[in-house]
């Protein structure tokens, strides 16, 4: 029976054994595929964040191009509403050149200027309705010549050597006037900016 006991105690031991390297393995095995799930998850979150990165930046300039696309868009519609002001002005003003509700201003502008202009002879250019209601305003001065304007309402001064021109028309004054202009009325137009 020794033979027995002792094949019967190397089979156990050889079971035994044969066990202990399968649970050794299967302990590998499993280590082996945690080490791979951590490293394949690892690689996973650094893709995901190298796409974030990539993504971000892409919705930045899609951001970025969409704000400057939406600022131009708001300046020139206000450069359009300010031109449309600036014409519409332009034509009331026209439109208001022989009223004679402008001749005070116009003679005390005549007057004014009469002054800076010294004594030597010059010409005065005004609206045909305006030239009589503007000769009392010469100071019997018989060196001024008054001379139908040719276009918009106002008045031209204009020396008789061609040295100087003042161009006291409302369109010159409209001009001069509409940067400052444009900068009250675009406050005014966006009062929140």
């Amino acid at each position: 029976m020794a033979l027995d006991d002792l094949l019967r105690a190397l089979e156990e031991d050889a079971v035994t054994r044969a066990d202990h390297a399968r649970a050794r393995a299967r302990a590998e095995a499993e280590r082996v595929r945690a080490e791979g799930a951590a490293r394949l998850e690892e690689r996973r979150r650094a893709e995901l964040r190298a796409r974030e990165i990539v993504l971000r930046a892409a919705a930045a300039r899609a951001l970025d191009v969409t704000r400057r696309e939406a600022t131009r868009r708001h300046l020139e519609a206000r450069a359009a509403a300010l031109e449309r002001i600036r014409n519409r002005t332009a034509e009331r003003l026209d439109a208001r050149a022989g009223d004679p509700a402008l001749l005070p201003l116009l003679r005390r502008d005549l007057s004014r200027a009469l002054e800076y202009a010294g004594d030597g002879p010059l010409t005065v250019e005004a609206s045909r309705g305006m030239l009589d209601g503007l000769r009392g305003a010469l100071g019997g001065r018989p060196e001024v010549t008054l001379v139908p304007l040719e276009g918009p309402g106002g008045l031209v001064l204009r020396a008789a050597d061609g040295a100087w021109t003042v161009d006291a028309t409302f369109g010159g004054r409209l001009r001069r006037a509409w940067p400052g202009l444009a900068i009250e009325l675009a406050r005014r137009l966006e009062p929140d900016r």
